[in-house]
């Protein structure tokens, strides 16, 4: 009995220090995985890529792909998606954001990078190929 309640109580301390915490990759423009990422505009545009990758347009014309950490069932069908938290300012890679669409259930955003003007064209055009 002794030994039992020894292995529970060190599994219940040994277990928060190994899980991991989730986080959101973010890229920046130098294709570096940063702490943090500074969005300095408002997004002005937002493609549904697949149900898996969002690719955003701010002000600036600076181009940001958002890849989930599943496939979002609903996300593909051209209604508008918010994120919470916002993606404003100064976003942490120690938060986990999320893409919600008003149909389906929020999906969690493991990554989000940069991405060069060439490579936002060629996201544009598969989404235009359907």
């Amino acid at each position: 009995m002794r030994a039992m309640l020894a292995a529970i109580l060190v599994a219940a301390v040994v277990a928060p220090a190994t899980a991991q915490t989730p986080t959101t990759v973010l890229v920046d423009k130098d294709g570096e995985v940063v702490d943090t990422l500074l969005l300095r505009y408002g997004f002005d545009a937002m493609w549904a890529v697949d149900q898996e990758r969002i690719l955003l347009r701010d002000t600036y014309r600076d181009h940001y792909l958002l890849t989930l950490t599943a496939p979002c069932p609903k996300l593909d069908m051209n209604r508008s998606v918010t994120f919470v938290p916002a993606l404003a300012g100064r976003i942490k890679a120690s938060l986990v954001y999320e893409a919600r669409d008003k149909a389906g259930p929020p999906c969690d955003i493991a990554r989000v990078e940069w991405v060069d003007r060439e490579r936002a064209v060629a996201l544009r055009a598969e989404v235009a190929r359907g």
